[in-house]
């Protein structure tokens, strides 16, 4: 119940305070917070930040590539498919997968808007938001583990190797590249996040394992956009008080960390990841707009993950199909 209490009370707080500072870009606050809250067990904010740097320098660098290369989308899409061919072949462990999702995420989210003519103007926006949702989430969590020290030190995670071949190199650069290229080319903005699970799936070891990752990415990604939906619907309007926004905030966060620590492993790992599934779209669409209390954004978001996770199975499904053939056949 401690941690549970600890870890609420910086995701919470860090949500809060991106309300009322109209942090422009909030997306990164969420993913911060959450990142912090049920990895980091440090008070100290440069140890904070430390888990955070590579996702800045992910984000540097790809504006650097952006700005140099404003007027050939190729280049800017084909240094991005270099790098992340070269983050795939050392990526040879479950934790190291665990560790590249945030900067790629981060990489793609630059390059697609960057590229977008209607978002382009945006990018020292999103660097400025970027900077300060570090720097909010490091004070934030180093004042909360000040107030509440960690009377137990967090379990080292079990690390699974994952030998890396050329066809697991290929998978990755078909299925991401060919994602943030459809992206680019056709300047949906709104399915950016779609990528984040396409993103982890590419990463499994196994085909099978990427049928059943996708498979549950289902369940925490569109079921946390369903949560939302009925949220919004409950708030009706009224999120906009600041009391009745932090209740119901600390009530939902605390009742899926709750969740989390589900005695099936599987199962945990679902709420875990339902936790960012729901916070993403009721951090940036509830209450951000007028009378549709944002719920077009989310169903669109919704529909556009069921479509990728769709895909990601049907590719993983006849991969398995073909490989089970090919094994037959020798």
């Amino acid at each position: 119940m401690y941690e549970l209490i600890r870890k609420t009370l910086i995701i919470i707080l860090c949500l809060m305070l991106s309300k009322m500072l109209h942090v422009t870009v909030s997306v990164y606050i969420v993913l911060f917070s959450i990142v912090i809250a049920t990895t980091c067990d440090s008070c100290h904010i440069w140890e904070i930040i430390k888990r955070i740097l590579p996702s800045l320098f992910a984000a540097f660098g790809a504006v650097l590539i952006n700005q140099l290369f404003a007027s050939h989308p190729f280049i800017i899409w084909a240094c991005s498919i270099i790098y992340f061919d070269y983050v795939r072949r050392k990526v040879n462990s479950n934790m190291k997968a665990r560790a590249v999702t945030l900067p790629l995420f981060i990489i793609i989210f630059i390059d697609t808007y960057a590229t977008s003519t209607s978002y382009t103007l945006l990018i020292p926006d999103i660097i400025r938001d970027l900077v300060l949702s570090t720097l909010i989430t490091a004070l934030v969590a180093s004042f909360i583990n000040h107030i509440m020290p960690i009377k137990h030190t967090m379990p080292m995670p079990t690390i699974v190797s994952m030998p890396v071949t050329g066809a697991d190199r290929l998978k990755v650069l078909l299925l991401v590249g060919l994602g943030l290229a459809f992206i680019m080319i056709n300047e949906v903005t709104s399915a950016v996040f779609c990528l984040v699970p396409l993103i982890t799936s590419a990463m499994q070891p196994t085909n099978d394992l990427m049928k059943t990752h996708s498979r549950n990415k289902m369940l925490s990604q569109v079921g946390g956009c369903s949560l939302a939906i009925v949220v919004s619907l409950i708030f009706s309007g009224t999120e906009i008080n600041f009391f009745t926004y932090l209740s119901v905030s600390t009530i939902l966060v605390f009742t899926i960390l709750w969740w989390c620590n589900h005695p099936d492993k599987e199962e945990g790992l679902i709420h875990s990841d339902a936790l960012m599934g729901f916070l993403i779209p009721y951090q940036l669409y509830i209450g951000q707009y007028g009378n549709n209390f944002g719920l077009n954004s989310i169903i669109l978001r919704a529909f556009e993950l069921t479509v990728v996770l769709l895909i990601i199975y049907t590719v993983a499904y006849w991969l398995e199909r073909l490989a089970t053939k090919s094994t037959k056949l020798n």
